[in-house]
């Protein structure tokens, strides 16, 4: 049996259904592809251990698609303020929105939450059909269609245009041959959610220590926080097998005890850090956007945002072919999009490798240069104002 489409999507995370919903504006049939499909409903007793920092432009684009107020209505904890410290905290700067004239620099999300609501909008979508429990065997392309064959061989999917947004490791990018520039950062990072003596006053902290980044993320409760810690595999090993208790202590020394006592500590879970670049986001009638085409550092938050920007982008030049009354998506619109997207994220993941290197050194004098461009740093206002638009995508 096969099945025509206008465009086919492979991956059902918070970038795939965004990129949907975006596409959904046309009249093209799509079909979205997903092994696991919808997620099960939001629980309101318990934080996911998964958050995402979202920023005020990927808060537009959700606002444009009509559920940032659904997930407002589950939940979402928006920070006033940042505070980054280096390890021995002579170095430091802070962030505030009243200094921009905004209500807050950004969101603490949830990914259930944004998963959720972005699910029920794409099974209510007429024109978005989901296909889960699937296995993808074979990907042909062919001049004006490619095919995706099931696993099985008795079913194809054909469509002009296909996007990969399934991940780090997409089955689409190595199906179609795209090479990645990949490098270990010799990280994993630690992710709970923790209860502490001190309220977080949604202040987004983060400390820099020469064996990586920890930082405390304001949940909505005053005395919750999601607590990225980013270290060698063999100290996060360790930092696993601690009881509560003892993870407890650690934690509230390694953070110098800025809120107060770790009280409660919530489940823990570990991934691996790589950074990875692919070496094309587009072929002809392909496209790949967020995780499947770059992954970076968590340390500034970005990764989500980045991904977003690139449903954004590829979405508004897609449309605007079919607005065109092309029957096909042009090469050189999807060039238009790889060279702008590869671009700026080439241009933060290098900042990221900069900063990690920076504040993973310990020699004196580069520690003593940290200190002084930090405080520097958070005198010039000016120079913090730029960098608050960067990272808000603003």
């Amino acid at each position: 049996m096969k099945e025509h489409y206008d465009i086919i999507i492979v991956g059902g995370g918070i970038v795939g259904l965004t990129v949907a919903l975006l596409l959904a504006q046309s009249d093209k049939r799509i079909a979205l592809l997903d092994k696991k499909g919808c997620i099960e409903s939001f629980n309101r007793e318990q934080y996911d251990v998964r958050v995402s920092a979202v920023t005020p432009a990927s808060v537009k684009l959700f606002e444009q698609l009509s559920v940032w107020d659904n997930m407002v209505a589950l939940r979402v904890s928006p920070f006033t303020h940042m505070h980054v410290w280096d390890g021995d905290g002579q170095g430091k700067i802070q962030f505030n929105a009243a200094s921009m004239g905004v209500n807050e620099l950004g969101y603490i999300v949830e990914n259930n939450v944004m998963l959720q609501v972005l699910w029920q909008r794409v099974l209510a979508a007429a024109n978005i059909e989901l296909l889960n429990d699937i296995d993808l065997d074979y990907l042909q392309r062919h001049e004006h269609n490619s095919n995706i064959e099931l696993h099985g061989g008795d079913t194809v999917l054909s469509a002009p245009l296909i996007i990969g947004a399934d991940g780090a490791q997409s089955w689409l990018r190595e199906a179609a041959h795209i090479g990645i520039t990949e490098r270990d950062y010799q990280h994993h990072a630690l992710v709970c959610t923790v209860k502490t003596e001190k309220a977080h006053d949604k202040t987004a902290r983060q400390r820099f220590m020469p064996e990586g980044p920890l930082a405390f993320l304001p949940l909505g409760s005053a005395h919750e926080s999601s607590i990225v810690w980013s270290s060698a595999p063999t100290h996060i090993d360790t930092l696993m097998q601690l009881s509560n208790d003892d993870f407890g202590i650690a934690l509230t020394e390694a953070f110098q005890s800025q809120l107060g006592a770790v009280i409660e500590v919530g489940p823990r879970a570990t991934f691996p850090l790589v950074m990875r670049h692919a070496k094309h986001y587009v072929q002809s009638g392909l496209a790949l956007v967020g995780d499947a085409a770059h992954t970076v550092h968590p340390l500034a938050g970005q990764g989500l945002n980045l991904g977003l920007a690139d449903a954004a982008l590829l979405a508004e030049l897609v449309l605007q072919d079919y607005a065109h009354k092309n029957e096909r998506v042009k090469y050189s619109t999807l060039r238009r999009y790889e060279r702008a997207r590869k671009a700026d994220n080439a241009t933060m993941l290098a900042a990221m490798d900069g900063f990690r290197h920076l504040f993973g050194n310990d020699i004196p004098i580069v520690k003593w240069l940290r200190h002084r461009g930090l405080n520097l740093t958070d005198r010039l206002d000016f120079i913090k104002s730029l960098i608050l638009q960067k990272a808000m995508g603003v």
